[in-house]
């Protein structure tokens, strides 16, 4: 199956944005070409341009205490799993603590780095990353492949607070989706929402090998989904026929 996800809020939109980055970040480890590093440098800086936010910590600390506070307001259902509960507020709690406690913003091994430094002001020149303008890259490419691996590693390791902090609140925000079998009528779906508690995360499910995807609009109140066809000039049109697919809400 084929998932989509669409934010509700600026601040799922921003963990989303991590997530996708700290997914490019990790994605040079399982590969020991040179290329790799060029990768991850690219995707460094762009978690440093986050990591310039000061407000990114708080962000993330206000997002675990609004969860925390939602497991506490369903503790008092008699309905809920008692001992599943626990360990979610657990995960949170244990988090939360390693935050507060936490000195310093996110990213300080990071500009510590002088390749990653270096390479930052590269970026926005069109191959601007190549050996011939950056003898220090250069020296990195030609290393053996354990040793670009480890510098790498050591990179990762360094934002795992902010890393790990991000998981978690989009997995907590995924597991708790509440899936059904709807259709768009003419490709076309909308729907209201609760703004008193609006989900924090819309998902899609589509079977595999279809021609089409779907583009999302919406906020607060309502989201709309429209179905766009993929066509062999590379272009898109709204479809126009019936689509059956799985609604993913999330209760967070």
């Amino acid at each position: 199956m084929s998932l989509y996800e669409y934010p509700l809020n600026e601040r799922t939109r921003l963990f989303l944005r991590l997530e996708g980055v700290f997914a490019q970040l990790r994605s040079p480890l399982e590969s020991d070409a040179p290329a790799s590093l060029r990768a991850a440098l690219r995707a460094c800086n762009e978690i440093l341009d986050f990591c310039n936010r000061p407000e990114l910590r708080l962000d993330l600390i206000l997002e675990l205490e609004r969860l925390a506070h939602t497991f506490a307001l369903w503790a008092q259902s008699p309905e809920v799993d008692v001992d599943q509960l626990r360990s979610l507020q657990f995960r949170v709690d244990q988090h939360l603590q390693v935050l507060r406690e936490r000195r310093g913003p996110f990213g300080e091994a990071l500009r510590r780095q002088e390749l990653i430094h270096l390479a930052r002001g590269r970026l926005g020149v069109p191959g601007g990353l190549a050996n011939c303008d950056l003898p220090i890259l250069a020296f990195w490419c030609q290393r053996a492949p354990a040793e670009i691996a480890a510098l790498l590693a050591s990179w990762v390791e360094s934002l795992e607070g902010l890393e790990k902090g991000v998981s978690l609140v989009l997995d907590l925000i995924r597991e708790t989706c509440g899936w059904s079998v709807v259709e768009a009528t003419d490709g076309r779906y909308g729907a209201p929402l609760n703004p008193r508690q609006p989900p924090a995360l819309v998902c899609i499910r589509l079977r595999d090998g279809l021609g089409y995807f779907p583009k999302f609009s919406g906020g607060a109140h309502r989201f709309h989904i429209h179905f766009l066809q993929w066509l062999d000039q590379g272009t898109t049109r709204l479809l126009e026929s019936p689509v059956e697919f799985h609604l993913g809400l999330s209760a967070l």
